[in-house]
């Protein structure tokens, strides 16, 4: 080749631009930023915020259930792959036997453990469910403490509540242990997420998965089985509900958190010097939940929100419908404790084998029909929307009930129900659908086509 030929050659090669030169050069410092720094540095932190927000952005505005009614690469046997920890309290305790009770009425009976942070009383047994498994009852601080999780911290405060709490209740000072139990639970709750897992890996080691709940959560396990069998339990894994900002992002603990085994296996055989920091920071962390994804971090397992939307932080009746989640499962409910909640939710879901998905919830429980609303879409003294926040949008001086009902209408990418208040004249809607709260002097609807279309996006149950 001549040197004329080569410098043809060069000059049709166009060199980068300054601009693009520098664009490299940032993707490529952050990338070496990325890799060098610890696995729970804030820069790294950052940059994955951003990616679950670009993400959110993308699952919020493509919702697909297609990967659901995929073959499962990983089935899961669940009375044997899968292992459940119920936290409660002294001042919840009440709760428990309610939540096994509840956890029994479905058509599978995964290894389960009731964990609390007081000790067992004299005649205090093991909950036994349905079909004769037993579940154990551990008081997770005091097995802590003798098992020297928490050597040299005998004497921090929080510690010493537990032990004032313990011989309250040994000297029968119910008072004094009620006390503690309601004004500290916080406290001591934050205390029992590490030696739980801990415990459970000791007893159960061999589980695919690990699930961690209040004791006012109830598991929808049929649906659990459908989302664990398309995940790979051999990859370290924390799947939850994200709450947090970018430095601390954790899985909400009220709407269950899932670990693989092969995450608590990286944690507590692999890396004890985290798990013993981890104890320690336990006697002053504010939530438990975040202390659990923040030490996961430090060995570089991260909360995965791919899945964020399967879980559920609220109880039935207000739990949100919304329009991005009509097709996935729904793996949770939150905020049971109250009076016989768990128990009539667990009667509901008793001996469901199927899936539940989000649109279901009104089905089961008797709400009418989304497509009633086409012909019918204004319902006089209910109130559809439910709770008014960020995500909703209100719209003052509106008069008339049809008004509200257009503006929906017109708005159907962004509204699922609108809730019309005649007192105040304004129209609230939102992306979502409640199963319906009695609201005196209020209308109410559900955007029936909206929710007809997407209904008829998702794939058959």
């Amino acid at each position: 080749m001549g040197v004329a030929e080569r410098r043809s050659i060069r000059s049709c090669m166009t060199r980068p631009s300054r601009s693009q030169k520098i664009t490299i050069g940032v993707f490529v410092f952050l990338f070496i930023l990325y890799n060098l720094t610890p696995y729970d540095s804030r820069p790294r932190s950052f940059l994955r915020f951003q990616h679950n927000v670009i993400q959110d952005y993308y699952q919020n505005s493509l919702p697909s259930d297609s990967w659901l009614f995929k073959p499962q690469p990983y089935p899961i046997d669940p009375v044997n792959d899968v292992g459940i920890i119920v936290k409660t309290g002294f001042g919840t305790r009440n709760r428990v036997s309610k939540a096994v009770r509840a956890l029994s009425d479905e058509s599978f009976f995964a290894d389960t453990i009731v964990v609390q942070d007081f000790p067992l009383f004299e005649d205090q047994k093991n909950f036994t469910m349905d079909n004769g498994k037993e579940v154990p009852i551990v008081d997770i601080i005091g097995w802590s403490l003798e098992q020297g999780g928490l050597k040299g911290q005998e004497q921090h405060e929080r510690v010493m509540k537990y032990t004032t709490m313990s011989e309250a209740i040994e000297g029968e000072e119910w008072m004094l242990a009620d006390a503690i139990g309601k004004n500290m639970g916080w406290e001591l709750d934050a205390m029992k997420f590490i030696p739980s897992l801990e415990y459970m890996w000791q007893t159960m080691p061999k589980k695919k998965w690990y699930v961690m709940a209040d004791d006012d959560t109830y598991i929808i396990k049929s649906s659990l089985a459908l989302v664990l069998g398309h995940l790979d339990p051999a990859k370290p894994q924390l799947i939850g509900n994200p709450v947090g900002d970018y430095k601390g992002r954790f899985p909400h603990g009220g709407s269950s958190v899932i670990m693989s085994g092969a995450a608590l296996s990286k944690l507590y055989d692999q890396h004890p010097e985290v798990v013993a920091e981890a104890h320690e920071e336990s006697t002053t962390a504010i939530w438990g939940d975040k202390l659990l994804s923040t030490t996961f971090m430090k060995i570089g397992v991260y909360l995965d929100e791919t899945y964020r939307r399967l879980f559920n932080g609220e109880p039935p009746w207000m739990t949100r419908m919304w329009a991005d989640r009509f097709c996935l499962p729904l793996v949770s409910f939150h905020g049971l404790g109250r009076d016989d909640a768990m128990l009539h939710v667990g009667e509901t879901f008793k001996k469901m084998t199927e899936p539940v998905f989000w649109r279901q919830l009104g089905k089961i429980y008797g709400a009418p029909a989304f497509s009633s609303f086409v012909a019918e879409p204004i319902r006089p003294n209910v109130d559809y929307v439910g709770r008014l926040d960020e995500y909703s949008t209100t719209i003052d001086k509106v008069t008339e009930v049809d008004e509200c009902v257009k503006i929906c209408q017109e708005r159907s990418t962004s509204c699922l129900a609108w809730t019309f208040d005649p007192s105040r004249q304004q129209c609230h809607y939102a992306r979502w659908a409640i199963l319906g709260d009695p609201a005196d002097g209020r209308f109410s609807g559900i955007n029936g086509q909206a929710a007809e279309k997407l209904e008829s996006s998702c794939h058959s149950v």
